[in-house]
């Protein structure tokens, strides 16, 4: 077998491949051999039809099935004999097969054109997470007591910061009733932010069983298209008016965890307002990490990587639609996440090169102590969930996890605190 290997791309290889008319032939009579074993026709027994016969009626599929075969096995030792990775189905071209003749042909097939990120030392991108301040942690203390807070139904005018319960009974849009606006589902809280303050406003002073007729002007920017910059007119009747009432720390304190005073409590909120704030400012350097290596060491995607990316993105839309919903078209995938699919395989690539370069590995102990974490976190014991993982590939994904955490980290500098 012969094999000339050229690169019209650095992700693209043809094989052009020329294999001896006898090995063909000889597969071909193998194959012949194997089907009048087989065969049964009326007037022979099985295994008894004639050479000829086979050939006549089946040669040219038996023929057929010979060539693919050894097109197969041809490109296969011409990849394993010049280093070629393939990472799409190889396309035959100019096949040319005639019988005592060589077979010659040309395969195209896409490899991971080779990189070298150079550079990755000097990044100098430093980790620099927010400081927290008392601000911040007062504005968590806040969330919490909303998210205990009560809400008590009044008989007396709705007020700002109010919840009100609605009934649309009409609306118009310029002039044209619609009759498919749907009655929230859930109390609207009067002045909340993104809320319109002419609808708010109007609503304000009203108790509960009043009707309301007034006109709003949405804004040009507003979500829902078919409003956005036209007037609207509603008859709107208030079904309830709720008081909203925020309760003191103290009350809910062993509600969410073993603290014993305010001060315990801000400390937590502190610590975990630090972590967050570190973990965001890890991930901004990590990012604009990449950014540059991708900006300073420019290669190619082969196509085939990026449809790989895109199917999965297309799986991913048809397993998330819900029902009603449309599916997108693969056109929109493609226009929406092709970008995504580029930066994506090129951030992979150059992490899997610099943890190469650099021999960054999972260790057998961060490996467990990620497993003690989840085994923790699902109350599972530790041996049986480690098994499980194991037998089913998770492990796997957990070394590579935490191989992309540790060079990412190693790309960037730490905080002043050389907290990691």
């Amino acid at each position: 077998m012969k094999a000339k290997i050229s690169e019209p791309q650095t992700w693209k290889r043809v094989l052009s491949i020329e294999v001896p008319g006898e090995d063909v032939t000889g597969l071909f009579e193998e194959k012949i051999l194997k089907v009048k074993n087989d065969l049964a026709l009326n007037g022979f027994r099985a295994g008894k039809v004639p050479v000829a016969i086979v050939k006549r009626r089946y040669g040219e599929a038996i023929r057929a099935d010979a060539v693919e075969e050894i097109i197969q096995k041809a490109f296969k030792k011409a990849c394993d004999d010049n280093g070629i990775l393939p990472i799409s189905k190889g396309v035959v071209r100019d096949l040319a097969s005639k019988e005592g003749e060589p077979l010659t042909f040309t395969i195209e097939t896409e490899i991971d054109p080779g990189i070298e990120i150079t550079e990755f030392e000097k990044l100098k991108i430093k980790v620099a997470p927010k400081k927290i301040r008392d601000a911040d942690v007062d504005a968590a203390v806040v969330d919490l007591q909303n998210r205990f807070a009560e809400y008590s139904s009044v008989d007396r005018p709705a007020k700002n910061g109010d919840y009100i319960r609605i009934e649309y009974l009409k609306v118009f849009i310029d002039g044209k009733e619609r009759a498919d606006v749907k009655n929230p589902s859930y109390p609207v809280e009067l002045g909340a932010e993104h809320r319109l303050k002419d609808f708010d406003e109007a609503l304000i002073g009203h108790a509960a069983g009043e009707v309301v007729d007034f006109s709003v002007k949405f804004p040009e920017d507003y979500a829902e298209k078919e409003a956005a910059g036209k007037q609207g007119k509603f008859t709107v009747k208030i079904t309830g008016v709720q008081e909203k009432i925020v309760p003191e720390v103290p009350s809910f304190l062993h509600k969410i965890g073993n603290f014993e005073t305010e001060d315990a409590l801000r400390k937590d909120l502190r610590g975990r307002l630090e972590d967050e704030a570190l973990q965001q400012a890890k991930n901004e350097a990590y990012g604009k990490a990449i950014e540059t290596l991708i900006k300073n060491n420019p290669f190619e995607v082969p196509p085939a990587r990026i449809e790989m990316f895109l199917d999965y993105m297309m799986e991913e839309a048809q397993q998330q639609r819900r029902q009603g919903e449309s599916l997108p078209t693969r056109e929109e995938i493609d226009a929406r996440y092709r970008d995504v699919a580029i930066r994506s395989i090129k951030r992979q690539r150059i992490i899997d090169y610099i943890a190469d370069k650099e021999k960054i590995a999972a260790t057998q102990e961060e490996v467990d102590a990620e497993i003690k974490r989840l085994a923790n976190h699902y109350q599972q014991p530790f041996d049986t969930l480690k098994l499980k993982l194991r037998t089913n590939g998770t492990t796997l994904r957990i070394r590579d996890d935490i191989r992309e955490k540790k060079t990412l980290e190693f790309l960037v500098e730490p905080p002043e605190s050389g907290k990691r």
